[in-house]
């Protein structure tokens, strides 16, 4: 989940001042409670998306994985869910370099979905998606997860869902 953490010319002035106030200790500047975020990071996105995103279950602080862009997330996704060959459904249009985030370590393929137009994380969408679902799977190609993302840098929204059975 993208939190606008993309380059923002328009937030640096206000950035600078918020993390200027921050007390910096020097444990942040070590491997800390390991590769997945320090306790405090991970508590702390807990209670937020709990509080504003209200969702079906309660996020956990041991549930969260923070990484260092969407590259690194796409790619750790899909080591965790894919075999090589496997596949991994994206609305198109999408931005090209998901397709070497999937491939690079596990080996899986991107399979575009077109999204004629709508919004390719709409509901419309889902017949879309189980169609090339079925596709794949009739050509023998297992779908291990759906990335949903709008390709367009300046909506800051990205949302993967892994884990398809």
């Amino acid at each position: 989940v993208s939190l606008g953490v993309a380059e923002n010319g328009l937030m640096h002035e206000e950035l600078a001042a918020y993390f200027n106030k921050l007390e910096f200790k020097s444990s942040f500047l070590t491997y800390g409670d390991g590769p997945f975020g320090s306790r405090a990071l991970r508590s702390a996105l807990s209670s937020f998306f709990n509080d504003y995103f209200n969702p079906v279950q309660k996020v956990l602080p041991e549930q969260l994985l923070v990484a260092g862009g969407v590259t690194s997330v796409i790619d750790l996704a899909t080591v965790g869910v894919a075999d090589e060959g496997d596949g991994i459904l994206i609305g198109r249009p999408l931005y090209t370099s998901f397709k070497n985030d999937v491939r690079a370590r596990a080996g899986a393929k991107m399979v575009p979905v077109s999204a004629e137009g709508k919004d390719p994380m709409s509901e419309e969408m889902v017949a879309q998606y189980e169609k090339e679902l079925q596709k794949q799977e009739r050509q023998g190609i297992k779908i291990r997860a759906i990335i949903l993302s709008r390709s367009v840098h300046t909506q800051n929204r990205k949302f993967i869902a892994v884990g398809l059975s």
